[in-house]
């Protein structure tokens, strides 16, 4: 189990809490099981030669669009407060002072992304600089939270330095045999760690994998360790079989 920064924990359990309260997480968690069913359902790799790279980017940007419509049409959202922009396509939601940006695991890991191998932010100028806000803002060391310091040195003030993070990624796998997604929350960095600290927002059970009305499956403030996650147990598929031309 990865030991993330703790002071850092603490600052996204505290979000999270907060983005629990005005409902954020439910509609999130909503919009994108939503989204994954209906591309799912639509994926044709024989007819269509779709991959998972094309599911994804498709996944990516019809999330995108919807959540920039819902914040700025949907009453459910409006009545989060909160508000909607874009980003060269990428849609970022503002809330208390917070930027919030989706940011889709590989396809290829489903919901159980490597949280160092599978991300770099300098492949995205935007996601980038938001890592590197982060970073400045709190001014981590170089050296990895999980590791042994030489001597144990406290940062000075970390608990209240890490509380001018206010850039975090919201990060979201799914299977496509199951159609289950999963949720996450981090502040991301430029160090080698990709991240301060991450928290998960929930994950689907194949019981609830149909609902849509956006309750979150881990309590707030729970951490498990990614390697006790569930595994998933395989449902009927979504996708209907196609039918023959003219056939009634």
């Amino acid at each position: 189990m990865r030991t993330w920064d703790p002071h850092g924990l603490q600052h996204l359990r505290s979000i999270r809490r907060e983005l629990d309260r005005i409902g954020l997480v439910g509609l999130a968690h909503e919009a994108i099981v939503e989204v994954w069913r209906s591309n799912s359902a639509r994926y044709e790799p024989e007819e269509l030669f779709d991959d998972a790279f094309t599911l994804g980017v498709n996944s990516t940007r019809n999330l995108a669009n919807r959540l920039y419509a819902y914040a700025r049409g949907d009453e459910r959202w409006r009545a989060t407060g909160v508000q909607a922009s874009q980003e060269f396509g990428a849609t970022v939601l503002h809330t208390g002072g917070l930027d919030l940006r989706l940011v889709k695991a590989p396809s290829t890991a489903g919901r159980k992304p490597d949280f160092v191998a599978d991300f770099d932010w300098q492949s995205g100028e935007m996601r980038h600089a938001a890592a590197a806000r982060n970073r400045a803002a709190y001014g981590l060391p170089a050296r990895r939270p999980s590791e042994p310091a030489l001597f144990e040195v406290e940062l000075p003030d970390a608990a209240t330095a890490v509380r001018a993070c206010r850039d975090l990624f919201l990060v979201w796998g799914a299977d496509l045999t199951t159609g289950l997604t999963a949720g996450w929350l981090g502040l991301p960095t430029t160090t080698a760690d990709r991240w301060i600290a991450l928290a998960r927002l929930w994950w689907d059970e194949a019981a609830t994998s149909q609902r849509t009305d956006g309750a979150s499956q881990t309590p707030a403030g729970d951490t498990p360790g990614f390697e006790d996650q569930p595994a998933p147990v395989p449902t009927i598929t979504l996708k209907p079989r196609r039918q023959e031309a003219g056939a009634p």
